[in-house]
């Protein structure tokens, strides 16, 4: 192969010389002085475009000659030609003056070493003058090659006509993308001359295809953000020439040939069927491009089906009836294009409905108050879009019954396995349906057929095809309880898992989950609102038809469908006011669960679903006149808990199909049970059946910590229910297997780790601190469950502050018990992640019950147990043991910081906590220092965002305690002016939450300067402060305004951080002098990666200026960050600058 085709198979195989070659060559141009002394030249991608042309029309016309077998050895170039097809486009929508600019920059580097040859002024204008030249001459070339019919051919793969790579469709439509994309950067001039000039007189001479495709990739390249400015006045001008003269007669002649030779007829055997567009004839491939094109066209100049009838009116083709006819073939390409162009035409007629909607309100309000020469004109416009509304109720009428008539293709592609066409008809179907269903609601259209067809794709096999059915009939259901009451056994039998989808290894199991879980819960209730008596009344039917059925392999899933079916529906129901008619289908469905004798219900899924049903209507359970339905519901979650844990212990967790978990189902339920009624559980038998649930984990070991939790939740409403004087010791009770269970298991631990001297077998030791880990989280739970369940309480009566007391010495009693074993674990294994997550998840639940000075030894007690771990924890150097108490240390500041502020009121205790916030702070921020220097810096960035978000509730809550903060022997404000300059790098990291997390400290930091008052310190205290905050101002005016701006402003950072990001810069700016930020403004803009140009440069300084010297920051500063962030996405290789998109954001932005 030649250098160019060698370069070209190189990268085809990912090679990365060959590939960084092509990226070089298509993105600057170096000087080659070398190969002609004294005659240099420039050398980039027009360069290798019209040696790789010459190479590859070599190498085709030697194998000819030689007469080989010719497709089979030119195939090796189609991959070639693809990739050299898809550069050059991407080159092409690079602007010739940005191409002026890449030579000039070239000639200037040169410069330094060719000073003899670059010193002549004409050299430099030749250079440049031969690179426009030869970027013409290529593109005159290209779409030679696109316009020859030789490259055309229905079949080309033969002995006399072999293929040429150029024939190849994907290439072949990337070369008419290319000729297409010149035509547009160039400019309008250009584009009205390859259009008007060129296309449009030549029609009858030129490649169908070949028109049809530039035509269409010319419309996508005038959607693009930068597109010369002038493209939308160019394109709107040729829109009728283009779609009468080009389009539509291609599009006409293209469908006509097709039934003339018929459409299954029309797959050719050549190998390009597999390409372009997803195969297909050549008169295929130009029908659907011609769609493509029409329906691009309609896009870019915002055309409705009304419009387009317009422009055609003039013509001899009816362009409602073509696309109508497309619709009846059988290539997926077609009818696919087909839907779209449908779908964009109903869009914009919608978008043209709402105005005409505009201004028949204005019109009758306003009607009266005008002047009647204005009067007179709104009376015009009434008129005009009063008839586009009729001649849209028309087209709609048209495009109905034409669909309506499909239902008998769809039965028939149904039966031959066509799903592609049958979505494509669901997809149109759907469309039409949204867009005219007030029209079908009033009775102006009729549409039986229409839901004939769409009822037929809901019961279709493929979730893809039923879901977009399902999803348009939906919008219906709700007002219209005829269609809702038809709807609703279709998707009651598509709720039912398919029988052969339960063993799936595949993935289709996945695609039916999500199509339930996401497309018929919304569906079931849409039905539910319109037919929710029936609704009911159906599902209550069918479960207690399935609990009397004799048992077969597909009762479960029938079961456990018409469970789901009311658990889709158990929200919605909640919210309405009357629940007798559900009391009594819920009373039907529990009996009959309960009577079946657990031969269907111990299907795992079935028991996982019943749970959740349970679960979901437990307080309306409650509520029932029939009291024993609550004890039944109840009895049939003990023996799903019961069985479940059997299962658990004999196979472990286990999930079936549809990743439930009957055991957690069961435990959710139990919780919920017990919290909408927690008096049921409070006899004696209840309590002892509830006990024995409690303590079944520490005999089995073998139930999941989450499920616990679920469990120890309801136990809490019921100790709650409770008389208060009883709450200490059922606490005590509830909670003492868990302190047993500590105790033992750390003497367990503490012997393994003595014998071994801290060293010996980890795997036995790391099994005991899970078990650790798992039991302190569970007296977490304990802890917070007690305090919400308390919450939830109502406190009434004289001895209400007694109640209260209650409530909290019960707990305090708990954890002055759990102190000792804590602090020793906490002393001995908090180097380990587990111990340290479950210690740091204790200490922030039990930070609230902080309340009066009284309690400070409580909250001594807590704090001293978080230092003794961080100490632990700093000295290990583990930043993933650190996060936990980081994110305690976080909340602790939150709550507690106004506490610890310098304040004239401050009082003994104050300074106590004001002392204590210390120490923690000084041992996090030690701890967080020794993981950045001592771990590898992606380990040590995990710690990064709690110490931020810890340092946010700082400056929020405490600003001047944490400008003063140091260590000892270090400069005031040690802390804040580390980690402010630790910022700037941190708000690039790759991490989101690292970034989000600095900014929002930044915001909070900023916040507090703007309005903080240093009057309660001394003298010293308050100019070493002030001394601190101008140095934070001086780091925020400067490196992290630089990286805010240069980030938003040229579109780098991450869409997520946009917004956050302008409104650290608002922030910055509002606390700014111009003077103090105006390099750093400057700085940030003229960033080497900022495209929109000198003059959008100017616009955006001066909306940074004038945001200085407002009072206020003005209310579009987010909106103007935001759009010159949007118009920097784009993978085009040229500059975005000169472009309508940054005209229109000058002119909207420099007067403003």
């Amino acid at each position: 192969m030649s250098h160019a085709l060698n370069i070209l198979d190189h990268a085809i195989r990912g090679d990365p010389s060959g590939l960084s070659f092509l990226e070089q060559t298509a993105s600057i141009y170096v000087l080659d002085a070398a190969t002609n002394p004294g005659r240099p030249t420039t050398y980039g991608w027009w360069n290798f475009l019209n040696d790789a042309l010459n190479d590859v029309e070599r190498y085709e016309s030697e194998a000819a000659g030689r007469q080989q077998l010719y497709g089979a050895e030119n195939n090796s170039l189609d991959g070639h030609v693809r990739l050299l097809a898809t550069i050059t486009r991407r080159v092409a929508r690079r602007p010739p003056s940005s191409d002026r600019r890449l030579v000039g920059t070239c000639l200037a580097n040169a410069s330094m070493s060719h000073m003899n040859l670059m010193g002549n002024p004409d050299l430099a204008q030749s250079l440049l003058a031969n690179n426009a030249e030869l970027r013409e001459r290529n593109m005159g070339r290209i779409a030679s090659i696109v316009f020859d019919f030789s490259f055309h051919r229905r079949n080309t793969n033969n002995m006399h006509f072999p293929r040429s790579a150029f024939a190849d469709p994907v290439a072949m439509e990337q070369l008419c993308g290319a000729v297409a994309a010149n035509a547009v950067s160039t400019g309008p001039a250009a584009l009205r001359h390859l259009v008007s000039d060129w296309i449009v007189p030549g029609i009858d001479s030129l490649a169908p295809l070949a028109v049809v495709a530039i035509m269409s990739h010319i419309a996508i390249e005038a959607m693009g953000k930068g597109c010369p400015a002038g493209t939308t006045n160019a394109i709107e001008a040729l829109v009728p020439s283009v779609l009468k003269c080009a389009i539509g007669p291609i599009l006409i002649d293209s469908l006509r040939e097709s039934d003339e030779r018929g459409d299954d007829a029309m797959v050719e055997t050549s190998d390009d069927t597999s390409s372009m567009a997803g195969g297909g004839s050549i008169v295929q491939r130009t029908a659907t491009l011609a769609l493509r094109a029409l329906d691009s066209w309609c896009k870019v100049d915002s055309i409705g089906s009304v419009k387009l009838r317009s422009i055609f009116s003039s013509s001899n083709i009816n362009i409602l009836e073509a696309i109508a006819d497309a619709l009846y073939s059988n290539a997926e390409i077609m009818i696919d294009a087909v839907s779209d162009l449908i779908e964009t035409l109903l869009d914009h007629d919608a978008n043209n409905a709402n105005v005409s909607l505009g201004i028949s309100i204005a019109g009758s309000v306003m009607n009266n108050c005008l002047p009647s020469g204005m009067a007179n004109q709104l009376l015009l416009a009434q008129q005009m879009t009063g008839d586009n509304e009729k001649s849209r109720v028309s087209i709609l009428t048209e495009l109905v019954s034409a669909v309506g008539l499909q239902r008998f293709r769809f039965a028939e592609r149904q039966s031959n396995g066509d799903t592609a066409v049958c979505r494509c008809l669901a997809r149109t179907a759907a469309k039409i349906l949204l867009e005219s269903r007030d029209l079908i609601q009033n009775g102006t259209i009729k549409a039986s057929g229409l839901f004939d067809l769409l009822f037929k794709a809901a019961s279709h096999p493929s979730v893809y095809v039923c879901g977009i059915a399902v999803e348009a009939l939906a919008v219906i259901a709700p007002s219209n309880s005829e269609l809702s009451t038809r709807l609703l056994p279709n998707l009651q039998g598509k709720a039912i898992i398919p029988f052969h989808l339960i063993e799936d290894v595949g993935g289709s199991l996945d695609d039916y989950s999500n199509f339930r879980e996401r497309v018929l819960v919304d569906a079931l209730v849409a039905c539910y609102t319109g037919c929710s008596a029936f609704y009911l009344e159906s599902c209550g039917s069918a479960i207690e038809e399935f609990c009397q059925a004799t048992p077969s392999p597909h009762l479960p899933y029938q079961l456990e469908a018409a469970l789901f079916c009311m658990i889709a529906v158990s929200e919605r129901v909640k919210k309405e006011p009357g629940k007798e008619a559900l009391c009594i289908q819920l009373e039907k469905m529990v009996s009959a669960l309960s009577k079946n004798s657990f031969s269907t219900t111990s299907h795992p899924l079935v028991m996982a679903k019943m749970c959740l049903f349970i679960n979901k209507y437990a307080t309306s359970i409650s509520s029932c006149e029939t009291k024993t339905v609550f004890e039944t519901a109840s009895e049939l979650v003990f023996a799903s808990f019961n069985r479940g844990l059997e299962e658990y212990n004999k196979k472990g967790q286990s999930s079936p199909v549809d990743g439930i978990s009957p055991l957690s189902e069961a435990s959710n339920a139990f919780k919920q049970l017990l919290c909408s009624s927690p008096t049921q559980f409070s006899t004696p038998a209840a309590r002892s059946a509830l006990e024995n649930a409690w303590k079944m984990p520490y005999a089995c070991q073998q139930m999941a910590i989450e499920d616990r939790e679920m469990l120890c939740s309801g136990l809490c409403s019921v100790i709650i229910s409770l008389p208060s004087e009883q709450w200490n010791a059922s606490l005590d009770a509830l909670a003492q297997p868990i302190l047993s269970c500590l105790n033992v298991v750390t003497k367990e631990a503490d012997q393994l780790f003595d014998i071994a001297g801290g060293t010996g077998p980890q795997e036995n030791l790391v099994a005991l601190m899970n078990r650790l880990s798992n039991e302190i989280r569970l007296l977490a739970a304990v802890v917070r469950c007690f305090i919400e369940a308390g919450a939830s309480q109502s406190y009434y009566g004289e001895n209400k502050e007694g109640v209260i007391a209650c409530h909290r010495n019960a707990l305090v009693t708990l954890l002055h018990k759990s102190w000792p074993c804590l602090k020793h674990i906490g002393e001995k294994y908090c180097s380990y992640e587990v111990i340290a997550t479950s210690i740091g998840r204790l200490l922030k639940d039990t930070l609230s019950l902080y309340g009066s000075e009284e309690e400070l030894p409580l909250l001594l007690e807590i704090t001293g147990l978080a230092k003794t771990s961080l100490r632990v924890v700093a000295k290990a150097k583990d930043p993933s043991s650190l996060v936990p108490l980081l994110s305690f240390m976080q909340k602790f500041m939150y709550i507690h910081g106004s506490k610890i502020e310098p304040s004239p009121r401050n009082n003994a205790i104050n300074e106590t906590i004001q002392v204590t916030a210390k120490n923690l702070m000084l041992i996090s921020y030690e701890a967080v220092r020794s993981c950045k220097s001592s771990q590898d810096s992606n380990v040590a960035q995990n710690v990064a965002s709690p110490m931020f978000d810890t340092l946010s509730s700082c400056a929020k809550k405490c600003p001047i305690f944490l400008l003063g903060l140091s260590r000892d022997s270090q400069p005031v404000g040690e802390v804040i002016s580390s980690s402010v300059e630790t910022a700037p790098v941190t708000m690039k990291s790759n991490e989101m939450d690292i970034v989000l997390s600095s900014i929002t400290f930044l915001k909070e930091l900023v916040s507090s300067l703007a309005s903080l008052s240093l009057e309660a310190l001394g003298e010293d205290r308050k100019d070493s402060i002030v001394s601190v905050i101008e140095n934070i101002k001086r780091v925020l005016q400067t490196d992290i305004l630089i990286t805010a701006i240069t980030s938003t402003c040229a579109g780098i950072s991450p869409r997520e951080v946009l917004d956050p990001l302008s409104g650290l810069m608002r922030a910055i700016v509002s606390i700014s002098q111009w003077s103090d930020i105006e390099s750093s403004v400057s700085g940030g803009i003229n960033c080497g990666q900022f495209q929109l140009g000198d003059e959008a440069k100017s616009v955006a300084l001066q909306a940074f200026q004038k945001c200085t010297e407002s009072e206020h920051v003005p209310a579009n500063f987010r909106k103007l960050i935001s759009d010159m962030w949007e118009m920097h996405q784009t993978d085009d290789v040229g500059n975005i600058a000169g472009g309508e998109a940054v005209l229109d954001f000058i002119q909207r932005y420099k007067s403003s």
